[in-house]
């Protein structure tokens, strides 16, 4: 990274990491700290539900009992915290390339292969030559701060998706789409329906590689074909 050229980070900031760290492994220590008091006090109401645990917990005696569970509670907050960064979109810039890294993977596009820039609500969009999505996932910065970064660098930002009005929504056996895309929809509105993310997702770029992008809007499905002129 020492070759002089500049580079912008858009992600958690510094204070935010230390806040993510710290925030949920104490919270997890204090109230690991009162469990065995809150589960003694538990277990004298009937309404309460899983009475069985909760007396288990009540019936150890000792001060290692307050220990052991507080010291479970910050494993369990650094696990949380842990998990939380490893979900974080990371996203750096530079005047040649995009590297965004998230769940530990890296994708990186050269500044020639993206064409428009877009928040989508809450999702950063890069569209690549065609006008195919060529990543899609949400950052953690302000709607500004994205622009800024993106438009400092030279990246064509757009206010809004430049294909917005080319959309059309899916039907069954839509025309205008063969029986394996028509299919891959169908597929992708029962994940949508199961709440199976990453499966949609999945579903998602394999109408990429047919020339499709998809678009939702809640459980609703839109569609373009790849190669329009916005």
């Amino acid at each position: 990274m020492n070759n002089g050229m500049e580079y912008s980070d858009i992600g958690l900031s510094a204070s935010d990491r230390i806040l993510v760290w710290a925030v949920p492994p104490l919270l997890g220590a204090v109230i690991g700290w009162f469990i065995p008091a809150i589960a003694d006090w538990a277990t004298g109401l009937a309404w309460v539900p899983f009475q069985g645990p909760l007396e288990l917990i009540a019936s150890i005696q000792g001060p290692w009992v307050v220990i052991m569970t507080a010291v479970l509670g910050l494993l369990a907050g650094m696990i949380l915290s842990h998990v939380a960064i490893k979900e974080s979109l990371a996203v750096r810039l530079s005047d040649k390339e995009i590297t965004l890294r998230i769940h530990e993977v890296d994708h990186t596009f050269a500044r020639e292969e993206v064409s428009a820039v877009f928040l989508d609500g809450k999702q950063l969009v890069l569209l690549g030559n065609e006008g195919q999505e060529l990543y899609r996932e949400k950052p953690e910065a302000k709607r500004d701060v994205v622009a800024e970064a993106f438009k400092r660098h030279g990246y064509s930002w757009r206010d809004r998706d430049p294909f917005a009005d080319h959309y059309v929504r899916w039907v069954a056996d839509s025309p205008g789409l063969t029986p394996s895309m028509n299919a891959l929809f169908l597929a992708r509105e029962k994940a949508m329906e199961n709440e199976d993310r990453e499966d949609a997702a999945d579903l998602r770029r394999e109408l990429s590689k047919l020339g499709i992008t998809v678009r939702d809007d809640g459980k609703k499905q839109y569609w373009r074909q790849h190669g329009q002129r916005p």
